[in-house]
Order: structure tokens, then C-alpha cells, then sequence
């Protein structure tokens, strides 16, 4: 057992028995057996035993979680792995995210999307959010900056299908590539906010200043 304090150990047997829960729940809806999961994990090249999915099941490791199995067992059983540490999106339920710390399930499943910095506090005998959402961190800018950068390229698929199609009309090719200009200088400021985010997030130079910090020749 390990040497930590009760409220700790309590939090470490609670999310494990959700996850174990989450585990046995999406296989009986799969109609699998513990024996037809263990196959699929040896399938995908990390076999999970029969006993040991057993265990994470009724939740007899002492509350441990291990991050390789939570990635083959998502595989294994078709499901996004953070709906195994937090099966009760899309309801009204509460999860511990921390020792002491409860949020709406739907907030904890968007801080691991990193969608926001830390989910807000939630009082289940008020039912209702505590102080303010927190401030975007570095994280959750540069998951913000790839869905933009995404978008923008989505959006340059569409300009450059469009282009082609207005090659009969001056005027709307004119304006076509006037869009497809923006669109690059859009794309470009965003990579370089992704390369700026990055640097600030891990402690790293961004490819810019490396640049700008190179002597002249």
C-alpha cells in the first residue's frame, strides 16, 4: 500500500473504481467476455489477461491505474480513452478530479481535451458551478491554435476548389485569390502562434528566435 495519507488513497480507489466500472460496463455492451477483451488486447500487441481484466474490473489493484492499459483497453473496446476515466459525460454527474475536488464530468472530460485550464469546482448539494472559469492556459491555447490551424486549412481546401470553378469570371477569380492571400497569411500567423505556444509551454526557443538570435553573416 502506499505510504499516503487516507484522502489521498480514498481519491485513488475512487477514480480507479470508475474506470474499472467504465471498463466492464463498455465490454458487457459489446457483448464480450473478459476472455474475447484479453484476445483483442494480445491483438494489438499488449495482452491484458483474463485475471487481469478481472481485477481493473472490481478494481483489486489497490487503485492502480496504469496509463498503457487505459490506452488497449480504449482500443480494445472501441471507446475514447477519457470516457473510461470519465464514463458519466453527457449526464448530470460529478467527478473527483482531485483530492477534494468535484466538477461536472462534462467540464473534467474537457480539461484532459485540453479545452480549459482546470474544470470549475462543483457543490453537487447546490448543484451548481463555484467562481469563475479559469483563464486560458498554455496548454489549452496551443489545443485552441490546432483547431484553428485546422479550420483555416479546411477553409484554403475550400478557396482553392472555389478558385477553379470561378476560372470563367475574372472579377470573382480576382477576388478568389484575394481570399486564398488572407487565408495564407491567417495560416501562417497561426503556425507561427502554434511555434510561440510551444516555446512558452515547454521552456523551448520557437524556430523564430532562433532566427533573430543567429549572428549575421
Amino acid at each position: 500500500m502506499p505510504n499516503i495519507d487516507e484522502n489521498a488513497k480514498n481519491f485513488e480507489l475512487t477514480r480507479a473504481s470508475w474506470f474499472g466500472n467504465a471498463v466492464s460496463l463498455r465490454r458487457n455492451a459489446l457483448g464480450l467476455t473478459a476472455s474475447e477483451l484479453s484476445r483483442r488486447t494480445a491483438e494489438l500487441g499488449y495482452p491484458i489477461s483474463r485475471g487481469a481484466v478481472a481485477k481493473i474490473e472490481s478494481n483489486l489493484r489497490s487503485g492502480k491505474v496504469d496509463v498503457t492499459e487505459v490506452l488497449v483497453l480504449a482500443a480494445a473496446l472501441d471507446i475514447p480513452p477519457v470516457l473510461l476515466l470519465f464514463p458519466q459525460l453527457s449526464t448530470d454527474g460529478g467527478a473527483v478530479v482531485l483530492p477534494g475536488v468535484l466538477a461536472k464530468e462534462d467540464d473534467a472530460v474537457r480539461w484532459v481535451l485540453g479545452q480549459v485550464s482546470f474544470p470549475q469546482e462543483f457543490q453537487s448539494s447546490r448543484n451548481e458551478l463555484e467562481g469563475r472559469p479559469n483563464p486560458p492556459n498554455d496548454g489549452v491555447n496551443l489545443m485552441a491554435a490546432m483547431t484553428a490551424l485546422e479550420e483555416a486549412v479546411e477553409t484554403r481546401i475550400s478557396l482553392v476548389h472555389h478558385l477553379h470553378e470561378a476560372q470563367e469570371d475574372p472579377a470573382e477569380t480576382r477576388n478568389a485569390q484575394h481570399m486564398l492571400e488572407r487565408n495564407s497569411e491567417q495560416i501562417e500567423a497561426i503556425r507561427k502562434e502554434i511555434r510561440d505556444t510551444r516555446a512558452a509551454l515547454w521552456g523551448t526557443r520557437s524556430s523564430n528566435d532562433d532566427a533573430e538570435a543567429a549572428p549575421d553573416d
